[in-house]
């Protein structure tokens, strides 16, 4: 599956998070908007419990954390 547009909208899906924001917070986000399993399993398995920024999530939802 090609991840790339969902990643990049990623910015409009969590428009209305407040950072910093809590892993609980954002994978709720994130399956409220119907996000590919795909994504949020990469965001419940980042190291980190707590995303300072919309820039962190995008890396752990790549993979990157």
């Amino acid at each position: 599956m090609d991840l790339g547009g969902t990643i990049s909208g990623l910015g409009d899906t969590l428009k209305n998070i407040n950072f910093p924001a809590n892993k609980d917070e954002v994978v709720s986000t994130l399956q409220d908007s119907n996000t590919p399993q795909e994504v949020i399993d990469q965001v419940k398995n980042a190291s980190q419990d707590t995303f300072n920024s919309l820039d962190e999530v995008t890396q752990a939802a790549q993979g990157n954390q």
